[in-house]
């Protein structure tokens, strides 16, 4: 991810354009290259060595600092450090340092040199080495700087500019409001993802169906779309960090559609707002790969802990669309298939999702009819106020509803499910 400084983008006429570098561009493609192969070669290295050799790169190219900054961010990002505690190393600065203020206290010194002496000789009955550089040295090795290159993840350079480009992107979407995305009404393996990615990432959306009218060479044509309304960071009073963050980190499934429109109402600090605009049409091919059989964490522990209760009901990831009223969707967190057939669906609310949580059950308490969509709710969230009394009045909540700490608990879950097949 670049931070604030790294981004670049212009304003016109309200809107934000980001800078995009070319990816064919032989020279950018030289100075990634060299950065590459820095890192390349960087496992065993000290931080401060290949921050250095970076650097001459950096400073011997042409070009846009900013732009060769970035470049390096992003490798530094597919970095792996050795950030593990040093017990020995910090046992011997404990003791050292012991001692060494024992000193201080009970020997007068009659010059910095002398004192100097002295600590070589406490630091040498513990086998450190006595020179005042070595000795520095090691008093301070696990310092950031010094810590050493475990593993560095490559790439091409040319891949290397793509992610720089969408880095960009990413980095305005940690100043968002509101973003709207509009995708062909295809339910390709590819858009069911997307929505996968979205509920993954524990992100606040409104989905709704929505026609377009198209001129074509041969009349009019209308292309039905779903239209996704997401909450940004800067709609949130909770943990605004962390969801900018899985927001910013979805618009990497986003490049992987074939067709999309990316609207984004952007609040930069001290600046008034501004719309961000893009569609599939601005060059940034995806930078990662589809992941369309992995299985999160959190689905494989609740699999196993359905598992070891019932064998009558089989739990897969949400991949399929639940209809609202007035042509309005969910994408549900979990499908639950019965042995006889009985499908549900469980739909979760996190902590920030108030008000969401709230449209929820309005629109299910004018859809009495519906019998087959669970509603889990996290317990900080239905402590609040608003929330509890909205979930004591819901009738809906307390046939199909439960809440939950991290994950849903078997001894909430079953009873719902079983009053479904009776």
């Amino acid at each position: 991810m670049l931070t604030k400084a790294l981004i670049r983008y212009h304003i016109e006429n309200g809107h934000i354009v980001p800078q995009f570098v070319e990816p064919t561009d032989a020279a950018l493609l030289a100075i990634a290259e060299q950065l590459i192969a820095v890192f390349e070669n960087s496992p065993g290295k000290p931080r401060t060595a290949v921050l250095e050799e970076s650097k001459q790169i950096i400073d011997a190219a042409s070009g846009i600092m900013v732009v060769k900054r970035g470049l390096e961010k992003l490798l530094l990002d597919r970095t792996e450090f050795d950030t593990a505690p040093n017990e020995e190393l910090i046992a011997f600065r404990e003791k050292l340092f012991t001692e060494t203020s024992r000193l201080l206290a009970g020997e007068p010194f009659q010059d910095y040199a002398a004192y100097r002496r002295r600590v070589e000789e406490i630091a040498r009955l513990e086998s450190a080495p006595t020179g005042p550089e070595e000795l520095s040295a090691k008093l301070y090795a696990d310092l950031p700087s010094c810590q050493p290159v475990v593993a560095f993840k490559t790439l091409s350079p040319e891949r290397l500019l793509h992610r720089y480009n969408c880095a960009q992107v990413q980095g305005l979407l940690l100043h968002c409001n509101t973003l709207t995305l509009r995708l062909a009404d295809s339910m390709t393996a590819e858009l069911r993802q997307l929505f996968k990615y979205l509920r993954f990432n524990q992100l606040l959306s409104t989905i709704q169906k929505e026609a377009r009218l198209e001129s074509t060479p041969t009349g009019a044509l209308t292309e039905n779309l779903y239209k996704i309304t997401v909450d940004g960071p800067l709609n949130l009073f909770y943990k605004t960090k962390r969801y900018g963050m899985n927001l910013a980190n979805f618009f990497v499934a986003v490049l992987h559609q074939q067709q999309w429109e990316l609207t984004a109402e952007l609040q930069l600090r001290n600046q008034p707002s501004y719309r961000l605009r893009l569609d599939d049409s601005c060059g940034i091919k995806p930078i990662s790969q589809q992941f369309l059989a992995y299985i999160p964490e959190d689905i494989q522990l609740f699999q196993t802990m359905l598992h070891s209760k019932t064998d009558d009901w089989r739990i897969t990831p949400g991949s399929h669309f639940f209809p609202l009223a007035g042509d309005f969707y969910c994408f549900p967190d979990y499908a639950l298939v019965h042995k006889s057939g009985v499908e549900v669906a469980i739909e979760l609310f996190h902590p920030w999702h108030q008000a969401h949580l709230i449209a929820r059950l309005n629109t299910l308490a004018e859809q009495p009819s519906t019998k087959n969509l669970i509603l889990g709710v996290s317990a900080e969230l239905s402590k609040k106020p608003m929330i509890a009394e909205a979930l004591e009045a819901s009738a809906y909540f307390s046939a199909l509803g439960f809440t939950f700490r991290s994950v849903p608990t078997m001894g909430a879950l079953l009873p719902i499910l079983e009053s479904l097949i009776h």
